[in-house]
């Protein structure tokens, strides 16, 4: 506490010796190093935020510390950093006893919001001690053996296999070996559609190893419900997403992914026994799901489904099971009810003949459809398909316009305009990026889209002006949008991206973005996955609920430690004494981590000689 209370008082006296607005200017870039970024300091710096972890109420927050400071330690003090690994991983074991374990819908959506922080910390340790991590796991998947019951919960058993797989997923870059014993834990819990991501992401680094533990994962669900079972129609054919699933799933495969007829042989060999048990056994009553249907349909419909879009598939790359595959697939759809057999084959689901329906194919196929709920339902679906570029603004906006629901069509207008400006920015084309953004109203949306837009244009050296006009009116934005985390990001990026034409201007901007972070109530720029979602019920009929609508916008931005460790480069003294404003205790421990982080990556590099400063003549 000592040296805390002799550096703060070191960069008090510096900054109250100045003018209000005169002490945030700064040294340039390259300019001598500050004496307080020493090793040492750094080094005590992290182990004031480790016993200062032992103050905090929330376990999560507490952890989040301590996974940064031991892997800050690691290169420096391993001991000490296996310990502090060790106390997260502790913390974490007894924040999962304590986690609501309840059946309610509630405790089940909150838990698979929030991360299991064992996997959390597993993931930190493998990245600097495999070997450390997989005793972890193993310590993990051996206390679920123990507590395993003949008599398992399904939504338990659900967030297990979510929690597994998305931990896997994550290890991939890391430690592959762990990845899998994860991958594999997973397998004896309900199939999700974390199960197809988990392979396409293996596919991206070894396409064979993905296809082997498919088959292993195939096996293993071969005779599951329909509602786990449906999830491994995807991987084999390489397709963006599944909608007959309870729920829609969108996957994003490799771009160098390559189907391999061998395994989807296996998977069609597969459907087609269940079809035929199917047909030959009474339908499993409690197999029954909501998917893009919206109605309530049996398992086996959804898996006709399946086989209404798997034919076309079969007939190019097996054709010796495209007949047996076509005739399991009338009769089961005979074997149905008429009102569901009149649902699967109204127009626009049998794409049996057929390639994967246009856009304005679904449209006209939506606008025959009677009901109009349904029938906006699929004029929106439509829409939802084609946020990139396939086709033209006017052409969409003018489909969006015919939908009545005045709410959904205001929304889905917003929405498409912004997903199509950050297509635009991302493909550099900045002009029509900028009319486009200029149509979103929301100000969160617009200012990232500005930032993001201004980022592009810095990159140029004939648009260095706009760019920061561009820059300054995504300020304005950001301030409009009030005291939100996504106001801060974007008041946060916009000080980064003035760090170079104008510091003091960015530090009085990471100045207004402390300002906003304080006026919130327990900031936290770490577990959200950097998205806002706005939800809009469906329409129905009276007291039937439908569902929502949900209009998701991914905008990702800088956080307090990302910005202080990129202003500590430049200006180290001045990062501390912004740092100190922030009241939040956790996201100012944050902070002084990743100054430590910028003194440590300093202090290693060599220092440069002073080509100003001439040898002095030695003597004969």
């Amino acid at each position: 506490m000592r040296f805390h209370c002799r550096l703060l008082l070191l960069v008090c006296v510096a900054a109250l010796a100045l003018p209000e607005r005169v002490w945030a200017q700064t040294k340039p870039a390259g300019a001598e190093k500050s004496p307080l970024c020493t090793r040492d300091n750094a080094l005590e710096m992290i182990r004031q935020q480790v016993d200062l972890t032992r103050t905090y109420n929330s376990s999560i927050k507490r952890i989040t510390v301590l996974i940064r400071a031991a892997d800050l330690l690691w290169p420096q003090q391993q001991n000490k950093a296996r310990l502090v690994f060790t106390e997260a991983f502790e913390l974490a074991i007894d924040d999962e006893k304590k986690s609501d374990h309840s059946k309610s819908p509630r405790a089940l959506f909150s838990r698979l919001q929030v991360p299991d922080q064992r996997y959390v910390v597993i993931r930190a340790v493998a990245k600097r001690d495999p070997a450390f991590a997989r005793e972890l796991t193993a310590k993990i998947l051996k206390s679920g053996d123990d507590e395993a019951s003949p008599r398992r919960d399904e939504a338990e058993d659900t967030i297990t296999a979510e929690r597994l797989l998305d931990s896997a997923t994550k290890l991939i870059s890391t430690d592959v070996n762990a990845a899998f014993d994860l991958a594999r834990a997973s397998l004896k819990y309900p199939a999700t559609a974390s199960l197809t991501r988990f392979l396409y992401r293996v596919a991206e680094v070894n396409q064979s190893a993905a296809d082997e533990f498919y088959l292993q994962a195939l096996e293993a669900y071969h005779d599951k419900p329909f509602r786990e079972f449906l999830y491994l129609q995807a991987y084999p054919f390489a397709w963006h997403e599944t909608l007959n699933t309870p729920a829609f799933a969108f996957y994003q495969p490799p771009a160098n992914f390559a189907t391999n007829k061998s395994v989807q042989r296996r998977y069609v060999e597969v459907v087609l026994r269940r079809a035929q048990q199917a047909l030959e056994t009474p339908a499993d009553e409690t197999d029954k799901f909501r998917s893009a249907n919206i109605e309530l349909l049996p398992g086996t419909a959804h898996l006709v489904e399946g086989l209404m879009r798997l034919e076309p598939e079969v007939r190019e790359a097996l054709p010796d099971l495209a007949e047996p595959l076509t005739q399991a697939r009338e009769k089961l759809v005979v074997s149905l009810p008429v009102e569901t057999q009149k649902l699967l084959l109204q127009p626009g689901r049998d794409v049996s003949n057929e390639t994967e329906p246009t856009f304005a194919e679904r449209v006209e196929a939506a606008e025959k459809l009677p009901d109009v709920n349904l029938r906006e339902e699929q004029i929106a679906a439509a829409v939802f398909r084609v946020a990139s570029e396939k086709e033209s603004v006017a052409d969409v906006i003018q489909v969006i316009d015919k939908i009545s629901y005045s709410e959904l069509r205001n929304l889905l207008t917003e929405w498409f305009y912004f997903q199509r400006a950050a297509a635009a920015i991302k493909n550099k084309q900045f002009e029509e990026a900028e009319r486009l953004a200029g149509k979103v109203e929301r100000h969160e949306q617009r200012a990232f889209l500005l930032n993001e837009l201004a980022k592009g244009l810095l990159t140029k050296s004939d648009a260095q002006t706009h760019a920061r006009e561009v820059l300054d009116e995504a300020i304005t934005e950001a301030k409009k949008a009030g005291n939100t985390i996504f106001a801060a990001r974007a008041l946060l990026t916009a000080s980064n991206l003035y760090t170079k034409p104008d510091l003091s201007r960015a530090i009085a901007l990471l100045a207004d973005a402390i300002n906003c972070i304080n006026r919130l109530e327990a900031p936290d720029f770490v577990s959200d996955d950097q998205s806002s979602q706005i939800e809009l019920p469906r329409k129905g009929k009276p007291g039937e609920y439908k569902g929502e609508y949900l209009f998701r916008y991914y905008m990702p931005g800088l956080t307090p430690e990302t910005t202080f460790r990129e202003l500590a480069k430049l200006d180290f003294d001045t990062a501390i004494a912004q740092s100190n404003a922030l009241t939040d205790k956790f996201q100012r421990a944050l902070a002084s981590l990743s100054l430590a982080d910028a003194c440590l990556e300093q202090t290693q590099q060599p220092v440069k000689p002073n080509p100003a400063k001439k040898a002095r003549p030695t003597a004969n």
